[in-house]
């Protein structure tokens, strides 16, 4: 399998360097009260609430959270809506069944439903003899905080607050919000039974946001075994607590012998298939959690300076490789200074998305979208800057809504 098939899904850099692609915080005016309301529902089926909670005012994003580990992800445009979901690969966030998803899975650290459609979850949860079910007909009356609630023919769900209120991620254009019950295509509801313990060590409110690349291998060590792609699957937005030695990983021409501690998922990752530098910033050595634990060494320095994923300095680049579309510039910029090249995509319009992409063998196979991202705002956008010593890189960019696609030739 090329390294363009196993990364074509890598979406932007680290979080918060880069133009578009970026997880928002809430929306104070779409934070409205989110908390279970009034008594009844399992202990898990609350907690599931106040994880769905903690998205509300994020951005709608079409496919989110259905790939990889449950969690927020980059959406998609729907084909069936290209208009309205235009902005939702800007986002990393949840449609509504990667919402319902990801919240039952915080609340017991097993993935109950899956990364399926709706229907999906509701014909494997109903089936459940641990589960209850209960009909349209119903309607609120014998419902409780956490039950997941169906509706339009099994095309949406949501998680029942109680008090005739829900949460849920509805549509594109739309944030992840409180809402009235709704009658009108309403097809019933699944409480999920069993026995659901709380799973430890989640340290919730601290660690920082990154992207994976692709869908790497999660261990629950960080010596032994094999830690490769799996080759499907989109990059996924994972909370990283703290990071340590262990085994070394070569992936995509990189190696990195640094782990790091997902608490959402207790699981680890090495940094190689994170989207920033070796050693990831701000983020802690395990030692500070002592029943996590582990330190860390930094790798060796050297080379050209130039950090993969970093804030390009524009300050004496050229743009050695052109290429147009729809009256689009695409630019590969590129420093003497650094070894460092980025894309630009110029005369666009919102929602054009600009990239580049890496080859250590001359353009056969390659390390596609790295950067990718989006203009959000005004005519122009540029990715963060790569290392292109001893490689060849290209720009490629696309207009919103849109299957043109062009690359500059490698450079």
């Amino acid at each position: 399998m090329t390294l363009r098939r196993l990364w074509s899904v890598a979406g932007a850099a680290l979080l918060g360097l880069t133009l578009g692609l970026t997880a928002l915080p809430p929306s104070a005016a779409h934070a409205g009260t989110c908390a279970p309301i009034g008594s009844g529902g399992s202990a898990a089926a609350r907690r599931a609430i106040e994880a769905a909670c903690g998205f509300v005012g994020q951005h709608y994003a079409w496919a989110g959270g259905h790939d990889g580990l449950p969690g927020p992800s980059q959406g998609e445009v729907d084909e069936s809506d290209p208009i309205d979901s235009a902005h939702d690969p800007e986002y990393w966030s949840f449609d509504c069944s990667g919402l319902v998803r990801y919240a039952w899975y915080a609340a017991t650290g097993v993935d109950l439903l899956g990364p399926g459609t709706v229907e999906d979850h509701y014909l494997t949860q109903s089936r459940k003899t641990t589960n209850q079910v209960f009909s349209a007909a119903q309607g609120t009356t014998p419902l409780q905080p956490g039950d997941i609630l169906y509706y339009a023919d099994l095309g949406h769900t949501t998680i029942y607050l109680g008090g005739g209120k829900m949460v849920e991620a509805r549509e594109s254009g739309d944030f992840v919000k409180v809402s009235d019950w709704r009658a009108d295509r309403y097809y019933g509801a699944i409480r999920i039974g069993g026995t659901q313990p709380d799973p430890p060590y989640r340290h919730p409110g601290l660690g920082s946001s990154f992207k994976t690349w692709g869908s790497p291998a999660y261990r629950t060590t960080r010596t032994g075994g094999t830690a490769t792609f799996t080759g499907t699957g989109h990059s996924v937005l994972v909370r990283v607590l703290c990071q340590a030695d262990g085994q070394s990983v070569t992936a995509g021409g990189y190696t990195n012998h640094i782990w790091s501690y997902l608490p959402d998922y207790r699981l680890w990752v090495n940094n190689v298939f994170i989207q920033g530098p070796a050693v990831l910033p701000g983020v802690p050595a395990c030692t500070q959690y002592p029943e996590i634990g582990g330190g860390y060494t930094p790798p060796g320095g050297g080379g050209n300076g130039c950090v993969d994923g970093s804030v390009p300095d524009g300050a004496g680049a050229r743009s050695p490789r052109t290429a147009t579309v729809l009256g689009r510039t695409i630019e590969l910029r590129y420093s003497d200074a650094t070894e460092c090249a980025w894309g630009r995509i110029t005369n666009g319009t919102i929602g054009d998305q600009v990239w580049t992409d890496r080859s250590t063998d001359n353009g056969a196979t390659w390390t596609a979208k790295l950067g990718l991202t989006a203009i959000t705002s005004g005519t122009d956008a540029f990715t963060t800057q790569w290392n292109d010593s001893g490689v060849v890189m290209r720009a490629c960019g696309r207009p919103a809504g849109r299957t043109d696609e062009v690359c500059t030739s490698w450079f």
